[in-house]
């Protein structure tokens, strides 16, 4: 899935936070909802976000700066990614046109129409200027009063002319692929569109070295060596699941599929917390996840001092402080002392306040044995 942008997200209407995610669409659902955890964006809560650097179909950035829905934005790029060289040629050509006949924005369910209509329009990958469509529709018979002229004469022809009004004539336009003009409606796809992205049936998304995909954990596993995963409820394990045989991926899946959500982003700050990329440790840390404490309201070391200053006196008399107290520094100084970890999901700190990376004693593994 060829990716098209990063979309930096964040909570609307919280300027004291920091949490925040970057996001490349499209996502899958797993990384949509590991995005939210990040910027701590929960159902009822207003969303922010701006496309931050483009992939590909850079060409859109001025047309989707007033994008309002991140579902329908990625949505698009979904589309997108699915696009060949022709077929991206159409999209590019047809938004040319949206924005030749119609002044202000293009909407984005305007853009999905477009991305969804690449079987409306002819491509002349040939052509990307007047002279070279001229000579092309010349050769190719579709200018019937020069059919029966000498090659000499022929090649005296003003092929930019007859480019240029052939073009006019019929709204074509030229794109970095050749030259696209419309011959049928648009496929109006957005209005039947569902834009929700709902929580998938899976724990984990793998493909298959044939291209087809299953998702864990199932009664019966495929017969295969080689599996890339797609998507995964713990993205950030997704390339030490690539590597990890498939009956120990299973094994994992199954794991995940007792936890509720909440636990989920505890378990996630601490496997980010103490820098866990393999399999075999992610499954020992799942025993152990009473062993830490998870405050998921702090993003920075700010906010961990103010939720100190708050628990020891008022929340007024620590507002009043907190103006003369260079808070940052006091936050590094407590994170020091609790031996806590500021992970990109919250605040993760062990019970028995040793360092995170200490091996955690009487390691267990729910039954599972790791090949």
């Amino acid at each position: 899935m060829n990716e098209i942008m990063d979309v930096y997200i964040a909570k609307a209407n919280a300027p004291e936070s920091e949490a925040c995610a970057t996001l490349t669409l499209p996502a899958m659902p797993f990384e949509f909802f590991d995005a939210l955890d990040k910027a701590r964006v929960q159902q009822g809560d207003e969303l922010y976000f701006e496309v931050s650097e483009y992939h590909d179909f850079e060409f859109m950035e001025p047309y989707i700066s007033d994008a309002d829905n991140l579902v329908e934005l990625n949505a698009l790029c979904q589309k997108l990614s699915e696009l060949d060289e022709r077929q991206s040629a159409v999209f590019e050509g047809l938004l040319k046109m949206e924005v030749s006949k119609k002044a202000g924005s293009i909407s984005l369910g305007k853009l999905i129409d477009l991305a969804y209509s690449a079987d409306c329009c002819h491509v002349v990958d040939t052509a990307l200027n007047d002279s070279q469509l001229g000579r092309f529709y010349a050769e190719n018979g579709f200018v019937p009063e020069i059919d029966n002229l000498s090659d000499r004469l022929f090649d005296l022809l003003d092929f930019e002319r007859i480019g240029r009004e052939l073009r006019q004539g019929e709204g074509g336009v030229f794109t970095e692929h050749g030259y696209v003009v419309q011959h049928s409606g648009l496929n109006e796809v957005y209005e039947n569109m569902d834009f929700h992205i709902r929580t998938p049936e899976y724990q984990i998304l793998l493909e298959l070295a044939d291209g087809s995909r299953v998702g864990l954990p199932c009664a019966e596993l495929p017969d295969t060596a080689h599996h890339a995963c797609v998507d995964c409820r713990i993205p950030q394990l997704i390339a030490a699941i690539d590597v990890a045989d498939i009956q120990s991926v299973n094994d994992f899946a199954e794991m995940l599929q007792g936890m509720g959500d909440k636990p989920v982003r505890k378990y996630k700050a601490i496997l980010h917390a103490v820098g866990c990329n393999a399999l075999e440790e992610a499954v020992k840390i799942a025993a152990h996840t009473d062993e830490f404490t998870f405050e998921e309201n702090i993003s920075s070391f700010r906010e961990l001092a103010m939720d100190e200053l708050k628990f020891t006196m008022r929340d007024e008399d620590a507002e009043l402080l907190a103006q003369h107290t260079n808070m940052h520094s006091y936050g590094m100084a407590l994170q020091k002392r609790d031996n806590s970890v500021i992970s990109q999901y919250g605040l993760v700190e062990r019970g028995d306040n040793q360092p995170i990376q200490t091996p955690l004693e009487g390691q267990k593994q729910h039954g599972m044995e790791m090949m």
